[in-house]
């Protein structure tokens, strides 16, 4: 037993732009576009509207989760997410989200120091809480971000990646036994600091290093556990695209089956939700054996990388 998942909530955008559509007009090549949609099978983000307000999505997310679980025992609330402005400095947007709740009243915290692994960053504070506080029950962990009030340009992370819509609720539990966290391991390359404004240049740098990061990490993570790679069941993945994930494959020798890349050509990379939206996918489908090992994983511009160990 310990700190896991007891249930997730997604809100996912029903309207899916291509990467064509998204970027038309803007002066990219036929080539770059090809190689979004045929090498890195980005075929769809999703898009919210641009009257779904970033508290709308929210509330939403969290209406679906209250249709499953109570949310009495709740006594923290945790929200992650990549862009570090979302709103305006006195907008109250946690306030305005968790009132239709009776829960505005509950500590609060905020967590986008490591960008687009913000979400395991998350999970980590989250433990670290119950560990320091036993008698904390249960943690409402929020993870969203939108840029439908913004160019379609802001969605575009050169040769790499398109950023999609979505928000997502968790209800972590004190004394679970079904998707509790085993160890977390996070770390940053500092050479890659400059992130989304990134030059050329650096950002070819950052790519080269990647995939190697994702291992070493994994590595770092499953040795603290005193595993290997070969004892790990499953690895749920963020999005960013598939050439990432053909490349661990190769190096790693680890089976494709056993990584969820279903999400990769549906809706890509939706900040730091992704690792969450494959959890919930993969639930769902029945997709992983109870008492399994598996990692979610999330990597953000920074460069930063966050990794989950978790028993099913």
């Amino acid at each position: 037993m310990g700190l896991g998942i007891k249930d997730i909530s997604v809100s996912i955008p029903e309207r899916i732009e291509s990467p064509a559509d998204l970027l038309d007009g803007l002066g990219y090549s036929k080539g770059e576009l090809q190689l979004l949609s045929k090498y890195h099978k980005l075929k769809g983000s999703p898009v919210w509207d641009t009257d779904q307000t970033l508290d709308d999505a929210l509330i939403q997310c969290i209406q679906k989760l209250k249709e499953k679980q109570s949310l009495d025992e709740v006594d923290v609330v945790l929200y992650a997410h990549s862009a570090h402005v979302q709103v305006p400095g006195d907008y109250g947007l946690l306030h305005k989200v968790l009132r239709p709740f009776s829960m505005e009243l509950l500590p609060c915290y905020g967590i986008s120091q490591l960008n687009c692994a913000s979400s395991m960053a998350a999970l980590d504070v989250a433990n670290r809480m119950i560990e320091r506080d036993p008698e904390i029950r249960q943690i409402l962990l929020l993870c969203a971000d939108q840029f439908n009030f913004l160019p379609n340009s802001w969605r575009y992370i050169r040769k790499s990646t398109m950023l999609g819509d979505s928000a997502v609720a968790l209800l972590l539990e004190n004394g679970e036994t079904r998707n509790v966290i085993q160890s977390v391991y996070l770390f940053n390359d500092t050479r890659f600091h400059t992130g989304y404004y990134a030059t050329e240049e650096e950002m070819a740098g950052f790519n080269q290093t990647y995939v190697s990061h994702i291992i070493s990490g994994l590595d770092k993570l499953l040795s603290s556990c005193r595993m290997e790679l070969s004892d790990l069941d499953y690895i749920l993945p963020h999005n960013v695209n598939w050439t990432t994930w053909k490349e661990f494959l190769h190096r790693t020798g680890f089976a494709q089956e056993r990584v969820y890349l279903d999400m990769i050509p549906s809706i890509g990379h939706t900040f730091s939700s992704d690792a969450f939206i494959n959890l919930s996918e993969a639930m769902a489908k029945g997709w992983m054996e109870k008492g399994s090992h598996y990692v979610m994983t999330s990597i953000g511009l920074g460069s930063f990388f966050g990794f989950v160990l978790m028993r099913h």
